[in-house]
């Protein structure tokens, strides 16, 4: 059975004990209404992690700008993206000297789009290509909608 729930957190981790692929350097795993990304120690700078964490809270809870859309499964986001499209968001590195003085990470997003500028040196581009993998099978195929007035939608699929 499908569930909407307001996302109430969006967590950074590193150097957890969670058991990350073979090959990989961070897994995503989801809880009723939350998600947490563990990362394998060295591929993000604990600052990053930190303002991530931040401007998530602020975007979630301040602004609850997203819904999950919960069907139970911890590990969901493991499968490959089905290629639906229903949102993208990406990651992409960004130089040093192009971004706001003092920001590790700046969100841009507009309804159907979303894209997190990385301060270049924070992460490492195998971490980048992997969050903008697991960011289209969860937001790309609904598991996480968009709620633009607020208004929660139900595109899982």
């Amino acid at each position: 059975m499908l569930k909407i729930n307001q996302v109430t957190t969006v967590e950074f981790r590193t150097g957890t004990r969670v058991e990350i692929p073979s090959g990989r350097v961070c897994r995503i795993l989801e809880e009723d209404g939350a998600l947490v990304v563990h990362i394998k120690p060295g591929e993000a700078a604990q600052s990053l992690c930190d303002t991530l964490n931040l401007l998530h809270r602020q975007i979630l809870g301040g602004e609850g700008r997203w819904a999950q859309n919960w069907d139970g499964r911890k590990t969901r986001a493991d499968a490959r993206p089905k290629g639906l499209r229903i949102a993208e968001v990406s990651w992409r590195l960004e130089p040093a000297e192009r971004m706001p003085r003092g920001m590790d990470a700046l969100p841009l997003e507009e309804e159907g789009r979303f894209v997190w500028l990385i301060r270049e040196g924070l992460a490492s581009p195998q971490l980048v290509a992997e969050m903008t993998e697991y960011l289209a099978r969860i937001t790309g195929d609904g598991l996480w909608v968009q709620q633009w007035g607020k208004k929660a939608s139900s595109h899982a699929r």
